[in-house]
C-alpha cells in the first residue's frame, strides 16, 4: 500500500511512483507497467477505436486552456498533471458546463448525488462532502478553477488506494473504489461502467499515454508529472544554464560532460541513451531493490549538486539563494 509518511510531499511520492515500472496485475487481470511512453500491457500498448482519436488530439488544447489551473492544483495536492488531463478530456471534452444526470434524478436540491457537473464530472454531493460545505451547487462546480481543485483533492485522497497507477485511478474515479469485475470483455478486471467492459479504463489510459508523450516533448513540463520522472537528469540541464565562468575548475567541467544516470525499474539508463543492468549487489551480496538503488542515486545527485553550486540543497541558505545560483 503506498502512502508512507515521506509521501506527503512530491519528492516522497515520486519514489513510490517508481514502483509502477514493475509488472503488476489486479486479481488475474492483464499485466501492465508504467513506461516512458505510458502504460504497457502484456498484450502491448492500449489501442482505442479510430473514432475516439479526437480525445487524443484534445490533450494539447486542454493544457493550453487549463494548464495554469492544473499546474496549481498539481502542486497543491502533489498529483501528476497527466491524470488531470485524462479526466478532463474523457469526462467533459473540455466543456466546463457539461453535466450528466443518472437514474433517480429529480433536481439538484433533492438528488445532488445523481448529477455530475463540470470538467471532472464531480457529483454535487461529493464536492459538498469533501469540502464540508452544503452551499456548493452546480454553478460553483461549473467554475473551472473549483472543478479542477476538486479533481486534485479527490485524487489526492485516493492516493493510498491507487498509488497514482493510471488504470487503478481510472477505476476508482469511475466506480468510487477498486472492485473486481470479472466480465469477459473486461481485461483489467476492475469495475468500470458500463459493466462487463473495459471501455472507460481503455480511454483513460489512451489519453494518459498521449499526455505523457505530449509532456515528453514540452519544453516547460511541470515538475509534478510522470514525464518529468522519465526525463533526462535535471542536474545536467541546470548545469548548462549556469554561466560558463562557474565551470573553470576541472571538476565542474567534467560534471557537465559526464553523462548522469537515472534509474527506472530494473535497468540503469544513461543520459546518452544507453542502458545496462542495474543489479548492483547490496549488503550480504543480495541485489538491491528499487527504492535502495533510487535512494543511493539521489544521494549522488545531491552530492554533485552541492559541489557545483557550492551550497547544500537542504540548507536554508540554498533555498534563499537567487534563482540564478540554484542547480535543480
Amino acid at each position: 500500500m503506498p502512502g508512507s509518511p515521506a509521501a506527503s510531499n512530491w519528492n516522497g511520492r515520486r519514489i513510490e511512483i517508481g514502483r509502477l515500472t514493475h509488472w503488476q496485475s489486479f486479481r488475474n487481470s492483464v499485466p501492465w507497467r508504467l513506461t516512458a511512453d505510458g502504460i504497457l500491457t502484456g498484450r502491448g500498448p492500449v489501442r482505442v477505436h479510430p473514432r475516439e482519436h479526437y480525445r487524443l488530439k484534445s490533450v494539447p488544447r486542454a493544457w493550453r486552456k487549463y494548464g495554469t489551473l492544473i499546474r496549481a492544483a498539481a502542486r497543491r495536492y502533489r498529483v501528476p498533471v497527466e491524470l488531470f488531463l485524462a479526466i478532463i478530456v474523457n469526462e467533459s471534452a473540455l466543456d466546463p458546463r457539461a453535466f450528466q444526470t443518472y437514474r433517480g434524478y429529480i433536481d439538484d436540491r433533492e438528488t445532488p448525488d445523481r448529477i455530475s457537473v463540470g470538467l471532472g464530472a464531480i457529483l454535487i454531493s461529493t464536492a459538498r462532502y469533501m469540502l464540508k460545505d452544503e452551499s456548493i451547487d452546480r454553478a460553483w462546480l461549473e467554475n473551472p478553477a473549483n472543478n479542477i481543485r476538486m479533481i486534485g483533492l479527490y485524487l489526492h485522497r485516493q492516493y493510498r488506494l491507487t498509488g497514482f497507477d493510471p488504470p487503478k485511478v481510472a477505476a476508482a474515479y469511475n466506480a468510487g473504489g477498486l472492485y473486481r469485475q470479472n466480465g469477459r470483455k473486461n481485461r483489467w478486471k476492475l469495475r468500470n461502467y458500463p459493466l462487463g467492459h473495459a471501455v472507460y479504463i481503455d480511454l483513460f489510459v489512451a489519453v494518459f499515454d498521449e499526455s505523457m508523450r505530449y509532456f515528453a516533448r514540452h519544453p516547460h513540463r511541470p515538475r509534478e508529472s510522470f514525464a518529468a520522472l522519465f526525463a533526462r537528469d535535471s542536474i545536467v540541464a541546470a548545469c548548462a544554464q549556469i554561466p560558463k565562468a562557474r565551470f573553470s575548475g576541472p571538476l565542474a567541467q567534467a560534471a557537465v560532460r559526464q553523462p548522469v544516470a537515472y534509474e527506472i525499474g530494473s535497468e540503469l539508463v544513461l543520459a546518452s541513451g544507453r542502458s545496462g543492468r542495474a543489479g548492483r549487489p547490496g549488503r550480504g551480496g543480495q541485489p538491491e531493490d528499487f527504492l535502495s538503488r533510487l535512494n543511493r542515486h539521489q544521494r549522488a545527485r545531491i552530492s554533485l549538486q552541492s559541489r557545483i553550486s557550492g551550497m547544500v540543497p537542504d540548507d536554508p541558505a540554498f533555498r534563499a539563494a537567487p534563482a540564478g545560483r540554484r542547480a535543480r
